[in-house]
Parts: C-alpha cells; sequence; structure tokens
C-alpha cells in the first residue's frame, strides 16, 4: 500500500499481461494504483493494486466507464495519472513526479520520454537542463490531472475510442480556465514499445483517423489550425544547457515541425477526402 500523505495521488492502469507496472510499486510510493485489466487470465495483477478490476476494451472509453462507475474515486484523490502499460520508471521517479506537479500548480501535465523511446512527438522527448517546460499539449500515452482539470474534461474520454485526438481537444476544453499544461522533463519515462501495440491487436475495429476526424469536427477544429499548439512551450530550467544539449534541442524541435506539418497534411487530405 502507498504512504500516507496529502496529497493523494491515484495512477489509473489500463494493464494487460505484460505490464510493466510492477517497476512502479517497489519501496514506498506517494500513490495508489488502480489496475484495470484488459486480459484474459482472472486476477491477473489483483496482488499490485490498490484497486482493482477486469474490463475489455480500448484505453479512454473503459476509463470514461470505469470512473462513471465509481465516481468516488474522483472525491477521494488530489491528481490523477492515466499511464500507458510499456512505461518503465522507478517509484522514485513517480513520487518526485507528483510532487512537482503539485510544487508547480500545475492542472494537466505529462512526463517527458527518454531520449530512447518510441515517440510520436518529438516535443515530448526530455530536454537536458529542464525541470519541466511549459506547453499547451500532452499526449493520451500519460497525462496527469488534477481532480478539477479531470472534470471539466472527463466528458471527452469517452468520445475517441482510440484516443486519437483526445490530445488536441484538452488543451481548448481547458482553455477558458486558463490552464497550466507542462511537460515534466525532471522526471522521465522510457516507452519501451511501438506506438499503438496491444490496442490495435486487440481491438481491430478500431480506426483512429475517423475517431479524430469525429472529435475535431465535434469541437469545429480545423486541423491545420489545431496542430498549432504544439510548437509553443516554455522552459523552466535549473541549468544552463551546453553548446551539444542546445543545438540538440533545436535539432529535435526542427525535426517536431517538421513531423507535425506531415500530420496536418494528412489530416487535412483525410478530411478532405471524407
Amino acid at each position: 500500500m502507498s504512504a500516507s500523505h496529502a496529497p493523494r495521488n491515484l495512477v489509473i492502469l489500463r494493464a494487460g499481461d505484460k505490464s510493466l507496472h510492477t517497476e512502479w510499486i517497489q519501496g514506498a510510493r506517494h500513490f495508489d494504483l488502480l489496475i484495470s485489466y484488459y486480459g484474459s487470465t482472472p486476477d491477473c495483477h489483483r496482488q499490485d493494486a490498490d484497486h482493482y478490476e477486469m474490463r475489455k476494451g480500448p484505453k479512454w472509453s473503459c476509463i470514461a466507464d470505469l470512473l462513471a462507475a465509481r465516481p468516488e474515486l474522483i472525491d477521494q484523490y488530489d491528481s490523477f495519472w492515466f499511464p500507458d502499460d510499456d512505461l518503465s520508471v522507478s517509484t522514485e521517479t513517480l513520487n518526485r513526479m507528483f510532487a512537482l506537479f503539485h510544487g508547480l500548480g500545475l492542472d494537466l501535465a505529462q512526463p517527458a520520454l527518454t531520449a530512447n523511446s518510441y515517440f510520436s512527438w518529438a516535443l515530448l522527448l526530455q530536454r537536458p537542463g529542464h525541470v519541466a517546460r511549459y506547453s499547451q499539449f500532452v499526449e493520451v500515452m500519460a497525462p496527469l490531472f488534477t481532480r478539477e482539470t479531470l472534470r471539466k474534461v472527463l466528458h471527452t474520454f469517452a468520445e475517441s475510442r482510440s484516443g486519437w485526438g483526445l490530445d488536441w481537444v484538452w488543451p481548448t476544453v481547458l482553455a477558458p480556465h486558463q490552464p497550466k499544461i507542462a511537460i515534466l522533463d525532471a522526471t522521465p519515462v522510457w516507452h519501451t514499445r511501438p506506438i499503438g501495440g496491444d490496442l490495435y491487436k486487440n481491438n481491430p475495429d478500431l480506426d483512429p483517423r475517423l475517431d479524430e476526424r469525429r472529435l475535431l469536427a465535434t469541437y469545429e477544429f480545423e486541423a491545420l489550425r489545431a496542430g498549432a499548439p504544439y510548437a509553443l512551450e516554455a522552459g523552466l530550467a535549473f541549468s544552463k544547457p551546453n553548446l551539444w544539449q542546445r543545438l540538440a534541442a533545436a535539432l529535435k524541435g526542427w525535426n517536431g515541425r517538421r513531423v507535425l506539418k506531415r500530420r496536418a497534411q494528412r489530416t487535412a487530405s483525410v478530411t478532405q477526402v471524407g
């Protein structure tokens, strides 16, 4: 069980048979763990969890159903982390992640990804010499919410079965509240497996591009414009990066903008065809 102290933090994990969460719970921890198991082995991982259930289906719609069935959880905890089950990270790093999140007074955040991670957005790779970078974007891979922020965006979780498009929507839904959003470089996680993984293998009916198109249409987004916030960030540095670190960061940023441009063009093309 987790250490008793305030604020109270809950990790809600959609876990398969190969989940890496056992790395997260070695020693004293400042969070509780809810495992929502999507595999087929009865009680798999139950012994690791403070809260446990079995539920088939994709990540975000299942989390929506889970919290609809157990709304008391939102009242019991102050922050909520929704990681994928293929993230490698120590208990100590997660304890520091929650402490940093609360210490900076953030509303929405995510840990940065280590340089050896599989990734979609170069923006999310860890930047040397930074504690955190304020941004207008976090990915669906590992978002961290306050209770209040979760309540504001919870209705969106069921609007994309694949999760595609949710990370575009959250900052926009929260925008009237002027949220503090950040990427936490001081507490990185290693994303160990290729993007998609079990999600598409276990749910072959998913059409993520269609999910994204529908969601963007619901919120009246224009795809090209919606990509713009991803480029906006500001660093909170604890040491000045050296020349090679600055060059590496600049290269990552340039590559990230190329990825954004290509994805925006693909999304626009799909929208025109539809």
